[in-house]
């Protein structure tokens, strides 16, 4: 266990398997096989989606594990971390392999973004407190931050937690941003219980993304749900 500003980290090792689980209020932030390699879908999703980006700097707001971090180092990618909570940098680092060239800030996510001066190929916005993403980081200003922070080019990809099948979270996120003159696309995942991501900028033309890295550990099932993930339409209320 490890003591944080927002609760106590509990990490969870399956003697069997290997695996290990990052656990904070209740809320699963990441996962493991006994080689590192995350069984998450949705990280795979992203990694897949910004490996046709041909992105070479990554702005991650949330921190978890920072698994994504890690493979998108290993793809050869400048990764920059934001995390409100410097305890989730201890933790990635001694118990997830976070490599030490990962720069990483220990802040609010939004007040980076409108103080950096700094520009993107890619931001990724990943940031829970439990299983709710922060509301400072889907309001007006995180869409006016981001897009500044974002090279002409640059895409946004964000994380959301969804709870029921008809579940708009997501959606409503995503429209915000198309009202802030954003192209936005939504891949979600089939079930109830899920994650979505949102896309947005410069993502027309991405495709499903294809599972590159599979874990040793439950690799069957996340290959069976990226396989049934899709970009489907915006809902509205």
């Amino acid at each position: 266990m490890h003591p944080s500003r927002f609760g106590t980290v509990k990490l969870r090792r399956n003697k069997r398997t290997g695996t290990l689980t990052y656990v904070l209020k209740g809320g699963h932030q990441s996962a493991v096989d006994r080689n590192g390699r995350s069984m998450d879908t949705y990280i795979h999703a992203i990694y897949g989606l910004i490996m046709q980006c041909r992105a070479k700097t990554v702005l991650m707001i949330g921190c978890g594990g920072g698994t994504l971090g890690t493979m998108l180092t290993a793809a050869g990618m400048k990764v920059t971390i934001v995390d409100i909570d410097p305890a989730a940098f201890v933790v990635a680092k001694a118990h997830f392999g976070l490599p030490e060239s990962v720069e990483c800030h220990a802040d609010d996510g939004l007040a980076f973004l409108e103080k950096t001066r700094r520009r993107f190929d890619v931001l990724i916005s990943d940031a829970f407190i439990g299983e709710k993403t922060p509301k400072h980081l889907t309001g007006d200003q995180f869409c006016t931050a981001a897009r500044r922070c974002l090279k002409p080019k640059g895409a946004l990809f964000v994380n959301v937690c969804l709870f029921r099948r008809n579940d708009l979270t997501a959606d409503r996120f995503a429209l915000r941003l198309k009202d802030h003159g954003w192209t936005v696309r939504l891949l979600d995942q089939r079930g109830t219980a899920r994650n979505g991501v949102i896309l947005a900028g410069n993502v027309k033309g991405l495709r499903a993304p294809q599972l590159l890295l599979p874990p040793e550990a439950e690799r069957a099932r996340v290959r069976r749900e990226l396989k049934g993930s899709r970009f489907r339409p915006l809902r509205r209320d």
